[in-house]
């Protein structure tokens, strides 16, 4: 989707994991498979495996399969799927902001890597954010310099918070 920006470093984008749901569908396709292969008997010993195993994969995808990420004069949002999984940031307490390419191996959804936890969907590009308040976070986004460049534009109208 696209990026918007106007006055105040507001910024807002959406950002669609493909690889979440194109794992999504295979992951359906072989449950299907699973379910059409078991035997009578175990399908009857545990009727609710289909049922589980498509749960599964419907939960991932509504809480990792999409983000939005906002920045307005404040406090930068990233909301991942339904909204339970978010992260939110003060303005005030970004020390820096850095574009940076993430490596493959550190995927997608929200998780610790040597660089700081990492919010990210689809892609390899993330702002980086220092704060004084805690461990580094990574955001990930298809737009990593209008990211940067709305973050870099709030900053410079909020003063710093105290470390």
């Amino acid at each position: 989707m696209p990026a918007t920006s106007g006055g105040g470093g507001r910024y807002a984008r959406a950002q669609f994991g493909t690889t979440m749901a194109v794992a999504t569908v295979i992951g359906s396709l072989l449950a299907a498979w699973v379910t059409a292969t078991v035997s009578r008997a175990t399908l009857e010993a545990v009727p609710w495996l289909p049922w589980a195993l498509y749960g599964v994969l419907a939960l991932a995808f509504l809480l990792f399969g999409w983000m939005r990420v906002v920045v307005d004069d404040r406090v930068v949002r990233a909301v991942m799927g339904v909204g339970i999984v978010r992260k939110s940031v003060e303005i005030a307490d970004i020390r820096k902001a850095d574009i940076v390419r993430t490596r493959v191996l550190w995927g997608w959804g929200v998780h610790w890597t040597p660089a700081g936890w990492l919010y990210n969907v689809a892609g390899r590009w993330a702002v980086r954010l220092e704060l004084g308040s805690e461990r580094p976070v990574m955001i990930g986004t298809g737009d990593a310099r209008g990211l940067h460049d709305a973050i870099e534009a709030a900053r410079a109208q909020v003063a710093p918070r105290n470390p």
